[in-house]
């Protein structure tokens, strides 16, 4: 029976692979035992001289992902992550030194991912902390690599504008500075103390929410931001990174602090205060400021355009939130559902809401449950992806089983979600009068202030 389970576990994951990559991106081996190989393209831009222009390249690593004979039933049994240069692998020697220091790092969060989720379905959650960790720490690697040796090129969420970096400091000017820090998660108390204590060194004030996600608002003089953000990159973490910054000059006759919006002592946040964080940044007129936590960019009505208060990048169409409702027959497994569909959601940056009510409040008929995803959109797909090919329910015996009675109502690009986080968590405060399911006015008050009438809509057609 065991065996049986195992085999059918694995088989579904390696449908998986087979479904969402070419042959040439990703392919199994079976010999002798079962390896998934995923072919990685690093890129990099190099500069050629200063009339030329500029051109892309990458540089390619192999990922070898091997299944043990008992995964993933066995909590005992665990992926196995290796990485390489591939052997027809060729082209710029500095690049090529650049990514084999760096696959060490790669393959540290890998293999964490791989332990963290141990007695679950990995291969999905592997490969996308793979595609995060270059979209991220790939783009800062190679960042820190061309300001050494290959000319300038930026990430987009740690985009700096080092010509006025120069000048600013070239100037003598006090600047002050504003910066969203976005983490996967804040939990550990040596960070958390770290934390607090290098923003009591460099003098900055702001707020630390800690939980999931984590956030950090700093607000200080620019360098002492800067050094504190250097500082706190040293430590190990899962996902972080600068998503938002706002710059203000001072006048050689004006104080720092007369400008400053936040307490001038950082502020620790409960991992419910999200909505207490958004709140504090509406009321000092920095509500932009706090959406680029959710990667929601833009100018907001009246701000300067001087450079003086500035947000970074426009919001491409990947960046807008996305959103899918999806309708659940039945959870046998209520808690390990949950919890799986929470843990999907954590590792691929995305929120959860899951909400239960009956038609027509009618408590004698079969309860409706909604589980909705949101986030940018290929991390929805992915993790709808995922939750197609995982064991997340239990059958009528008790045995793992894949779910195949869920109905996707409505996705699409959420329209009235510019408090997205506080809609959410208030939502999931929301007091419940049915036994644990809401009546159905609720359910679409919270479905038009996330989506719109569209979104009501389709709850509607279900619950009415």
């Amino acid at each position: 029976m065991l065996d049986e389970e195992v085999k059918e576990r694995q088989q579904a994951e390696l449908d998986f692979v087979t479904a969402a990559y070419s042959p040439e991106e990703a392919w199994i081996s079976y010999q002798p035992i079962i390896k998934v190989h995923r072919l990685l393209h690093l890129p990099f831009q190099e500069v050629r001289d200063e009339e030329s222009t500029t051109s892309s390249s990458s540089i390619s690593i192999k990922l070898e992902i091997s299944m043990p004979q008992y995964y993933p039933v066995e909590e005992s049994c665990i992926l196995s992550i290796g990485a390489f240069l591939p052997s027809s692998a060729s082209g710029d020697i500095f690049w090529t030194k650049i990514a084999i220091d760096a696959i060490p790092n790669l393959l540290n969060k890998l293999q964490s991912v791989a332990v963290e989720s141990a007695g679950q379905e990995a291969i999905f959650v592997v490969l996308s902390t793979a595609e995060e960790w270059i979209d991220v720490e790939w783009k800062e690697i190679v960042s820190s690599a061309q300001s050494i040796g290959h000319g300038g090129l930026e990430g987009k969420e740690n985009e700096i504008d080092h010509n006025h970096l120069r000048e600013r400091k070239q100037s003598g000017k006090v600047v002050l500075a504003r910066k969203l820090i976005y983490s996967h998660h804040i939990i550990a108390k040596t960070k958390r103390k770290a934390i607090a204590d290098l923003s009591r060194d460099y003098q900055l004030g702001g707020y630390a929410k800690i939980g999931w996600p984590g956030i950090i608002i700093i607000e200080g003089e620019e360098s002492s931001c800067d050094r504190f953000i250097d500082e706190i990159r040293s430590m190990r973490w899962q996902h972080l990174v600068v998503r938002g910054e706002e710059i203000v000059p001072i006048d050689d006759d004006q104080s720092l602090d007369g400008f400053r919006s936040f307490p001038l002592k950082l502020e620790e946040l409960a991992e419910d205060q999200m909505s207490f964080l958004a709140e504090s940044c509406r009321k000092v007129g920095l509500e932009a400021l706090f959406k680029t936590s959710m990667k929601m960019y833009g100018r907001e009505e009246g701000q300067e355009s001087d450079g003086k208060n500035r947000n970074k990048g426009d919001a491409s169409p990947e960046e807008q939130v996305y959103g899918t409702m999806t309708h659940v027959d039945h959870m046998n497994d209520s808690k390990g559902y949950q919890k799986w569909i929470q843990k999907a959601c954590k590792s691929t940056d995305c929120f959860e809401l899951i909400i239960r009510c009956y038609k027509n409040d009618n408590t004698s008929s079969p309860p409706n449950i909604f589980v909705s995803i949101f986030g940018p959109k290929s991390s929805v797909k992915q993790v709808m992806k995922r939750w197609r090919t995982s064991r997340v329910d239990v059958d009528s015996k008790g045995t793992p089983c894949l779910e195949r009675m869920m109905t996707v109502v409505l996705e699409g690009n959420v329209i009235e979600a510019n408090d997205l986080q506080e809609i959410l968590e208030d939502a999931k405060g929301c007091k419940v009068g049915y036994n644990g399911y809401l009546n159905l006015k609720d359910a679409q008050d919270i479905f038009f202030s996330i989506g719109g009438s569209d979104w009501r809509e389709a709850i509607i057609g279900y619950c009415s």
